[in-house]
């Protein structure tokens, strides 16, 4: 079974035209270009990367294939 994490920087193009009125946030995929991938022996280790990278500022996902076992 392979474990990776995919995470790419994360980036806010709403545009605040008022204090009081903020744009609502719209889902765009990422470009595949921009996504960094890191891969794991353990699902720990994963977890303990893709928390940090979620704290400076990246969107995080954590991939597996094969069983779940």
């Amino acid at each position: 079974m392979n474990i990776w994490v995919e995470f790419y920087k994360y980036s806010d193009d709403r545009k605040n035209t008022h204090a009081q009125m903020k744009e609502s946030a719209k889902w765009v995929p990422p470009d595949p270009s921009i996504i960094r991938k890191r891969f794991f022996d353990k699902m720990a280790d994963a977890q303990v990367f893709a928390k940090r990278m979620e704290e400076d500022g990246n969107m995080v996902s954590i991939k597996r294939d094969g069983s779940l076992l």
